[in-house]
């Protein structure tokens, strides 16, 4: 289905039949805000008002729905497809009458009823209502005032008209904004406890340490109790969790059992906000007014359980909220899940509540702690279940308060301040990395999350920052690292974001690279018996070509694990490659001579990579072999080679024979990174010369051979 389809929000096709006269049907309904964080959220009810048919006649049709977002109502446990909870009614005048007609859902965002019946009044009339349909607005874009829309068009007959067809059903808007007074910290001094642990008031007049969370709805009736519009067929009103993390063993935390809301008698307040501190009065009545219970037995996603406080009867009198309640804490973290009870569905409102600490003074560090809220229960299911609560809520962060509060600018709130104004870094190109620090301070209150960002002028990747975000006061480690560039002037700026209440600064940084003394430069690493380009193998000996290999402490390395020099002039160096390589298919080699490194330079290595060197044929005499002394019949002709150094089998091959068992295959003695083969020459060759190999691998079938070299043989 086209995108284009799906923007255009649900479309109902309905067949009718069985009216003579013209049946007119105008669409109608109520556009709710829903909550951009909600998975479940009730959209407007969908109502058809028809008029001018035949009285008493009975129409039937088919009645299509084709949302932008999923349909996320309860279904059958049995039958997936059929949805349970939406109220499907027609009113001919004797008052709304249940339509029995399934509700089918044949795909995530589409529902179908098919046979649909209803009988008109006398009058030729009838009222069509479609509610409690929930959809998952979180799947809306994260906009101010996203409208769901919905086309509404029938597929009828000559006699059935429809008018005022396009409509929204819903507007998503976030529900819910957050702010937090200050961050617990877990001090050596510990946080001591009042004798009455159950009261809010003592807490206050104790010197336990707490911080202040304030929820605020984003539209008036974002929170609301489970008789509420969004509460129908629900299993729970507006639940909010708060979840805290990093505490240390022996930790204690009290929250208050019940809140009073902004709206109410006296908010519960810790002081800290602005508001006078107290546990809080809640007097039920009128149109409501904010109150939340703490839910006693909810999961950590903020399903299940039974609210502790329930409001008494309109009119019963104005109540003193002062108990509190220890959250469980495990491995360091504990949620807190409230239910809202009762409030005020004209009024945008906000609660806040302290988080009391209890804490043994102790030794060690202070412990970093952690607290988020969202709305609850949460969760990442968006389709239609049978099991899962409604309602539910995708996890997001609520943005600020303030500008909804109208205290932005209150003392209360974190300000930043960096002392730097700047950072300057001089270095030697290739020199190790140069060191700088930025402080990070909170001059006013509350809590002051912030990030740090970099954004290279020229270059890039030559800065390295930690940490990269943090909680009020805390020092940034900037380190300049050289590496790899060139000699010239480097620009970044490094900005401190702490939010729009706090504030950001920007911090210029500046690197001046100066030219180094050239460094060894390695050009190419080959086998020290043929000087071929290709793998080597460890335990044997490897030519290294380049420049700058004459100053004084020269040394090479594969991996950094040192290798035996043999030879070293201005361009060449010849090396033992470390045996400890093992089965590595590459190693870095760097040189480093006159106290400068070069840069790394990528080895491909190999168990086998056989090499005869020249003049390395000796005969049994151990003359060189050639014209001027050739090997006899039957004789040892003793070859010297590298790249023979793995674990596996040495053969030979000379002229047209291969010879498997070598007299000797093996280390030459006393030759670092040589090995030597020993051949029995066949009787029968030929005089003159013959080519000979040395070959090794894991086995017999599977090896690699030497370049051949030219042997002579005597009569």
């Amino acid at each position: 289905m086209s995108r284009l389809l799906y923007l255009l929000g649900p479309l109902c096709l309905l067949s009718a039949a069985a009216a003579q006269a013209n049946l007119t049907c105008n669409a109608a309904n109520g556009v709710p805000l829903v909550r951009q964080e909600g998975i479940t959220e009730r959209t407007g009810d969908i109502v058809l008002t028809c008029s001018g048919g035949s009285p008493g006649a009975q129409i039937t049709g088919n009645l299509t729905l084709f949302l932008a977002v999923n349909i996320t109502n309860r279904v059958a446990l049995n039958s997936p497809n059929i949805v349970t909870d939406i109220v499907f009614t027609a009113d001919n005048g004797s008052g709304p009458q249940p339509i029995n007609t399934p509700s089918m859902l044949t795909g995530p965002a589409t529902l179908v009823y098919n046979g649909v019946t209803a009988t008109l009044s006398t009058s030729g009339s009838v009222v069509l209502r479609i509610a409690n349909l929930r959809v998952a607005a979180n799947q809306m874009p994260d906009l101010p005032n996203s409208p769901i829309t919905a086309l509404l068009s029938f597929n009828f007959g000559s006699n059935v008209s429809l008018t005022g067809n396009q409509f929204k059903i819903g507007t998503s808007q976030r529900g819910l904004y957050g702010a937090f007074s200050s961050k617990i910290v877990c001090v050596q001094s510990g946080s001591p406890l009042p004798d009455d642990v159950s009261s809010i008031t003592s807490f206050l007049h104790s010197r336990a340490t707490f911080n202040t969370t304030r929820v605020t709805e984003g539209f008036a009736d974002a929170f609301s109790p489970r008789g509420d519009f969004q509460g129908l067929n629900a299993a729970a009103g507006t639940r909010i969790i708060a979840r805290y993390g990093g505490f240390p063993k022996g930790a204690r935390l009290f929250v208050p059992t019940a809140i009073a809301g902004s709206s109410a008698v006296q908010p519960t307040a810790g002081g800290d906000f602005g508001v006078p501190a107290s546990g809080g009065k809640y007097a039920p009545g009128g149109d409501g007014s904010l109150l939340l219970s703490l839910v006693q037995g909810a999961d950590s996603t903020g399903a299940g359980g039974t609210p502790i406080f329930f409001p008494g009867a309109p009119g019963s009198g104005t109540v003193s909220l002062d108990a509190t309640t220890e959250l469980a804490l495990t491995n360091g973290s504990a949620v807190a899940v409230y239910e809202v009870m009762d409030a005020d569905p004209f009024v945008q409102e906000n609660a806040q509540f302290p988080t009391f600490l209890g804490l043994a003074p102790f030794t060690g560090t202070p412990a970093d702690t952690t607290e988020d809220v969202s709305f609850a229960p949460v969760s990442a299911v968006s389709i239609a279940t049978a099991r899962d609560p409604i309602p539910r809520f995708q996890q997001l962060t609520p943005p600020p308060d303030c500008t909804l509060v109208g205290d932005c600018s209150a003392n209360y709130f974190p300000v930043l301040f960096v002392p730097q104004s700047s950072l300057q870094f001089n270095a030697q190109a290739g020199s190790s990395f140069e060191v700088g620090y930025l402080l990070v301070q909170n001059q006013a209150g509350g809590i002051m999350r912030w990030t740090v960002t970099l954004k290279y002028q020229n270059g890039s990747g030559w800065l390295r920052v930690d940490p990269t975000d943090g909680v009020n006061n805390m020092g940034i480690r900037v380190d300049a690292i050289p590496d790899n560039l060139a000699a010239g002037v480097y620009k970044a700026l490094l900005t401190i974001d702490a939010g729009p209440l706090a504030g950001s600064r920007d911090i210029p940084i500046t690197l001046t690279i100066t030219p180094a003394p050239p460094s060894p430069t390695v050009t190419s690493v080959v086998n020290a018996a043929t000087f071929a380009a290709g793998p080597v193998a460890p335990g044997s000996i490897a030519t290294v070509m380049g420049s700058l290999f004459s100053g004084a402490g020269l040394a090479a390395s594969f991996d950094g694990t040192p290798a035996q020099i043999l030879f070293s002039n201005d361009t060449q160096i010849n090396v033992v490659v470390p045996a400890t390589l093992g089965s590595k298919k590459s190693a870095q080699l760097v040189v480093t001579a006159g106290g400068l490194q070069s840069a790394p330079f990528t080895v491909a290595l190999a168990p086998f990579a056989p090499g005869i060197f020249k003049n390395g044929i000796l005969n049994q005499d151990y003359t060189v072999n050639g014209p001027a002394h050739p090997a006899a019949p039957a004789s040892i002709l003793q070859i010297f080679a590298t790249g023979l150094s793995g674990n596996g089998t040495i053969t030979a091959k000379i002229g047209s024979q291969f010879i498997d068992h070598p007299y000797y295959a093996g280390p030459a003695p006393g030759l670092p990174g040589v090995q030597q083969v020993d051949l029995i020459l066949p009787a029968d060759l030929a005089p003159g010369t013959a080519s000979v190999s040395v070959c090794g691998g894991a086995t017999p079938d599977q090896t690699l051979c030497s370049p051949a070299v030219d042997v002579t043989l005597a009569q």
